[in-house]
């Protein structure tokens, strides 16, 4: 299977999720309106995380916490 990655921005609570491609594009853009880049994610793996890992309160948990700084990026 070939690895799909995201690339996650955050600004505030709202979140911007680009490929590989539009973040080439736009990274440097981004970063000068604000944006901090908070996440990479492998895609498969994130949504199987959360489907078998995550429970209700778990997955919102998990989805809010993409705009916040984390050690991945």
């Amino acid at each position: 299977m070939k690895q799909t990655f995201i690339f996650v921005y955050a600004k505030e609570l709202e979140i911007k999720v680009l490929d590989i491609e539009e973040t080439k594009k736009l990274h440097l853009t981004l970063l000068n309106e604000g944006w901090v880049h908070t996440n990479t994610l492998d895609a498969c793996l994130y949504i199987q995380h959360l489907h078998n890992e995550c429970k209700n309160v778990d997955l919102i948990k998990e989805i809010r916490s993409l705009t916040k700084l984390t050690s991945l990026s």
